[in-house]
């Protein structure tokens, strides 16, 4: 997430009006618009998005070879949004991560279907809230001491699950989707959650799936990855 700024009326409204919700959005922050990388894509797509998608493609002969392997994506709570199949990559909009993660909802379960024809699975997991030195580009060092009693203290009074805050506790839902022996569901998002006192489990909730918009995406995500591979062949 490429950070421009704190947003200080979003963190008001977000608090009194609906604190919960508050805590899976990025209300709190202003994110750059407009970046765009060499290859001419959106920043956050493709460091979110494409670069993975590509790599994934990549590998496909190598993790069919390996049998039983498993490609687990990043995904987010913050990731409803407004989508605009003009602006799929969302440079021009105020949300690019969330748009990200969006995409990363939408791609999964087509991904899965297509990747399991060569014995691959395709998952998505939710870290939940984590600490992490995300914001450490604003310069204020302050404001992670913040986040960090803030989090453990809606965790502690309200018992909110999704304040994971390490990444131990985090990373419990990629683990469990890629040692697990039981069935797997692609049509669920797995997320890692914890009790009140920080002891870590695995909750599985409905993906939020659209098949036109997925078809579309993974449709654009192809012709994407034929650019690149004729652009190499060309060099």
């Amino acid at each position: 997430m490429a950070i421009a700024g704190l947003n200080p009326w979003g963190i008001i409204q977000g608090i009194l009006t609906h604190p919960v919700a508050f805590f899976e959005s990025s209300e709190a922050l202003y994110q750059k618009r407009g970046l765009v990388t060499d290859d001419g894509l959106g920043l956050t797509f493709q460091t979110n998005v494409f670069g993975h998608y590509l790599l994934v493609h990549k590998l496909a002969g190598l993790l069919e070879r390996t049998g039983g392997a498993r490609v687990i994506w990043t995904g987010s709570a913050a990731s409803q949004l407004e989508f605009l199949r003009t602006d799929y990559q969302h440079v021009l909009g105020a949300k690019p991560y969330e748009s990200s993660k969006y995409i990363v909802d939408q791609i999964a379960i087509p991904m899965d279907r297509r990747l399991a024809q060569r014995g691959v699975r395709c998952l998505v997991a939710e870290p939940g809230n984590v600490c992490s030195n995300f914001l450490a580009g604003l310069g204020q060092a302050w404001l992670e001491w913040v986040i960090l009693c803030a989090f453990y203290l809606c965790r502690l009074c309200l018992s909110i699950p999704r304040f994971t805050i390490s990444s131990v506790n985090a990373c419990e839902a990629c683990v469990l989707l890629g040692v697990s022996e039981g069935q797997l569901d692609s049509n669920m998002k797995y997320h890692s959650r914890v009790d009140r006192w920080g002891a870590p489990f695995v909750d599985a909730v409905p993906l939020m799936y659209d098949k036109r918009t997925g078809a579309f995406l993974v449709e654009r995500m192809d012709a994407l990855v034929r650019r690149f591979e004729e652009r190499r062949g060309n060099e």
